[in-house]
């Protein structure tokens, strides 16, 4: 049966632009909006969230109470996402973890602490990586973007005896890999001026590896900062 649609706007919505057919992104008219932030996503988990679920469950707000510290190392450590679905799923099995306990007469923390949250859902999977400073050669600080949000990431290099080959590993894209290309080749141009011995480039390997699985872009200039510092390292 025939249906007339053209007073109708379809709206749809996406976390990653990446995954849509070209051929349709082009007939759309594109808003973008920001994902929200750590504090933002705390407070609807706070006031919206929370109680959301408690109330799905059959329990009132004096079943289990999760202060803010609590909710953002869940928002941290169990979630990476632009929206908040990963997170009301995180505090279901939170709620679901006290009305368990209530429907078996078991004693359990009402007020949930950083073990509980250990317990209960495991060990934190995207935790941020420690700080690294740059004082090690072939280590330095790169910047990632992700679809929901900026990272800081550590960028490893290192030298092994070899045939002056370069190897990259990480989930890295073809710019990615024509950067750090670019950078070996810069500094073997640019070698007395560097003052580092041309022979090293014919004996030596160099690997760079980048850890970060979830990396979108990557700053081009860290690659050329990650290869000089150990050559003048070794040099």
């Amino acid at each position: 049966m025939g249906y007339d649609l053209s007073k109708v706007m379809f709206i749809a919505t996406s976390n990653s632009m990446n995954t849509i057919q070209p051929a349709l992104r082009d007939r759309m008219e594109i808003i973008n909006v920001t994902g929200y932030t750590i504090e933002e996503k705390v407070e609807i988990a706070k006031r919206h969230l929370l109680p959301k679920q408690l109330k799905e469950h059959g329990l009132d707000d004096k079943a289990l109470k999760i202060a803010k510290p609590q909710l953002e190392k869940i928002v941290e450590g169990y979630t990476r996402e632009s929206g908040v679905r990963g997170l009301e799923k995180q505090i279901a099995k939170m709620v679901r973890y006290a009305a368990k306990n209530i429907a078996m007469e078991e004693e359990y923390n009402i007020k949930i602490s950083n073990e509980d949250i250990i317990e209960i859902l495991g060990s934190p999977r995207m935790e941020r990586d420690k700080y690294e400073n740059n004082d090690v050669a072939g280590v330095v600080t790169g910047l990632a973007w992700t679809s929901v949000g900026g990272d800081i990431l550590f960028i490893e290099s290192i030298l092994s005896k070899g045939k002056g080959t370069l190897s990259i590993t990480g989930n890295l894209g073809k710019v990615m890999k024509e950067s750090a290309t670019i950078a070996m080749e810069y500094i073997k141009a640019n070698a007395e001026e560097f003052g580092i011995n041309p022979e090293v480039f014919e004996k030596y390997n160099v690997h760079i590896h980048v850890p970060e699985e979830y990396l979108k872009r990557w700053s081009k200039c860290r690659c050329y900062y990650v290869i000089f510092s150990i050559f003048v390292y070794t040099t």
